[in-house]
């Protein structure tokens, strides 16, 4: 089962490959010398070429210019995925130290976070258009004070997702570095903090590389190649598997992981909680061999895939253009070699959708029904649930795309969806999924792993062909990965198995605790080492006294009209998750 090559063999290929990462980091110089980041324009078409070379390089089987990334994740063109497993297993053979040195680095935070000041920080307030604000440790009122930018455009929305996520990080870190917020014994702490699906940040000044000093602590899927923002550091997502859980994990006092990482009770088909394969009696040879994949119709990367001619680059697919016919059958046709002759321009979920339909077509109709096991079950069953928080099934905008049997299709449970064999995490709106990944490596199946040009801090703890299966911006090679798994299910369950036992392990309060570590305790330990205050003195040489003194409300009311900050929420930190109010507030809270 197993094929096992001579070392000399290793070297050639380890050889060819190198040649092949230093010709690609060669392309991006290039891109770098032709467009200079200077020039709005030419930063913006550097972006652009940017998320193209990422579609093309996959294509290419090269993800090579993410400094940080697996470059042996997505194989040559011979599709030799059993070296590339045995090479994510064995990882501790010392034969394989030529191919380990290009393995991903494991720790995110294994780079120098730089010294910084506050000037600094008020540097990265431009780069950002909403969901943004420099979080201010004062000593004085020993609280933590957010500012917002107010030429910045702000939603009611995007102030209450960040006033959610500040709730929770105030506390937890007074709760995890309580020596250094001792009000006035204490110097101030100056943060920028900024959340979302992705960075909205300014385009036309990416790539923001080494310009940026201050760390900026992101709340939400960041840039997987950490040269289009070199400063931002990746931060727990604001969602309740995530933040929630680690904020829970400091309220128990590290005594309890939080519920929705535990295997699922009641048969697994709950609202919360990870459904394992064991305890819901699910074999991994009595699983469904089909993909599976159920989720919303959201855009991608939507401010970052604008074309030179400011339209979007990715489409969803308009069903009067599409459906188009004399009968269903016709229209089916139609609509599916529509649908795959542009297939390049769909949005990432209607690949999906698209690579489903030719599936269920070339298999003799829809055949996505759970008791067909026949050979003409389709490969795919990759369905559109929701758009907007509605149901797709009755809904006109999708009326002629039902009628066909494309696209739309009814939602699953945990449970359910568990039952089958493979999985794919699409990437929504910021290019990655919250939710998806976790709750799909906890099934007994095997989750194919989208790699999109953004990633969330957890991917920085799995490893291709060990944890998951990588497959391709463009899903390209989705096919092709399905079908290898099929071919070679011992590996196939390997890797499954590998997934599953990962999720357990966090669910541990050891594995919780060695995450919430590499996660958020050491990436916080550095910045704030990091930070240079504003001095609190100025002495007299001669004398040997104080002259004067300076605060960092003093440097901001110094920068008069050029100051685009004011003074919006509030926190203690002390009183649980419930230490927050606006700036209006602020007497009652730290009285």
């Amino acid at each position: 089962m197993h094929h096992h090559r001579k070392h000399t063999t290793r070297r050639s290929a380890t050889a060819l490959l190198s040649i092949g990462i230093i010709a690609s980091l060669c392309i991006l110089k290039l891109v770098q010398v032709q467009f200079n980041p200077s020039s709005s324009s030419s930063s913006s078409s550097y972006l652009r070429r940017y998320l193209l070379l990422i579609d093309d390089l996959s294509t290419d089987n090269i993800l090579s210019f993410h400094e940080d990334h697996n470059y042996y994740s997505i194989e040559n063109d011979d599709g030799d995925y059993l070296a590339a497993t045995k090479r994510a297993f064995d990882d501790d053979d010392d034969d394989d130290d030529e191919l380990l040195a290009l393995a991903p680095n494991q720790n995110l935070y294994q780079y120098e976070v730089q010294p910084y000041t506050l000037q600094d920080a008020i540097q990265e307030t431009t780069m950002f258009r909403k969901t943004f604000c420099l979080l201010i440790y004062d000593p004085p009122t020993d609280a933590f004070i957010a500012l917002y930018n107010q030429r910045a455009k702000w939603a009611p929305i995007d102030k209450k997702k960040l006033g959610d996520i500040l709730r929770q990080f105030t506390y937890m870190l007074r709760q995890t570095f309580p020596d250094r917020f001792q009000g006035s014994n204490s110097n101030e702490l100056v943060l920028p903090i900024g959340a979302g699906d992705y960075p909205r940040v300014i385009t036309k000044d990416l790539p923001y590389t080494n310009v940026g000093v201050a760390p900026v602590l992101f709340f939400g899927s960041v840039f997987e190649n950490r040269d289009v923002y070199t400063n931002m550091i990746a931060m727990p997502l604001p969602e309740e598997h995530h933040l929630n859980c680690f904020s829970e994990w400091v309220v128990s006092k590290k005594q309890k992981v939080c519920d929705l990482l535990q295997s699922s009770s009641g048969g697994g088909g709950g609202s919360g909680g990870l459904v394992f394969g064991e305890e819901n009696e699910l074999k991994w040879d009595d699983l469904i061999p089909q993909l599976i994949w159920r989720g919303s119709d959201y855009g991608y990367l939507q401010t970052l895939s604008i074309t030179a001619q400011g339209t979007q680059r990715f489409i969803r697919p308009d069903q009067d253009k599409f459906v188009i016919g004399t009968s269903d059958k016709s229209k089916r046709i139609n609509a599916v070699q529509a649908l795959m002759g542009q297939i390049d321009t769909l949005l990432p979920r209607w690949k999906g959708v698209a690579l489903t339909a030719d599936a269920e077509l070339k298999a003799g109709g829809e055949g996505s029904t759970i008791d067909n096991k026949s050979k003409s079950l389709p490969w795919a069953n990759m369905k559109l649930t929701n758009f907007q928080k509605r149901p797709t099934i009755g809904s006109a905008m999708y009326s002629k795309w039902e009628s066909i049997g494309v696209a739309t299709g009814e939602s699953m449970t945990m449970l359910e969806l568990a039952k089958y064999k493979y999985h794919i995490d699409l990437g929504g709106a910021g290019g990655t999924t919250w939710t998806g990944t976790i709750n799909k490596l906890a099934m007994p199946g095997l989750l194919f792993h989208h790699v999109t040009p953004m990633k969330d801090y957890i991917h920085d703890q799995l490893k291709p062909w060990k944890h998951y299966i990588p497959v391709s911006t463009n899903l390209q090679d989705l096919k092709s990965k399905y079908d290898w798994a099929e071919a070679y299910p011992y590996e196939a369950k390997r890797i499954a198995d590998a997934g599953t036992e990962f999720m357990r392990y966090l669910g541990t309060p050891q594995g919780f605790e060695e995450m919430f570590q590499s996660s958020f305790v050491e990436p916080m330990r550095r910045v704030i080492e990091a930070y240079q205050p504003v001095a609190t003195s100025i002495h007299d040489e001669d004398e040997g006294v104080v002259v004067s003194s300076s605060s960092w409300r003093d440097v901001l009311e110094s920068m008069g009209d050029e100051n685009p900050l004011v003074e919006g929420m509030v926190c203690t930190g002390y009183q649980g998750l419930n230490s927050c109010g606006d700036a209006t507030e602020v007497k009652i809270l730290v009285e």
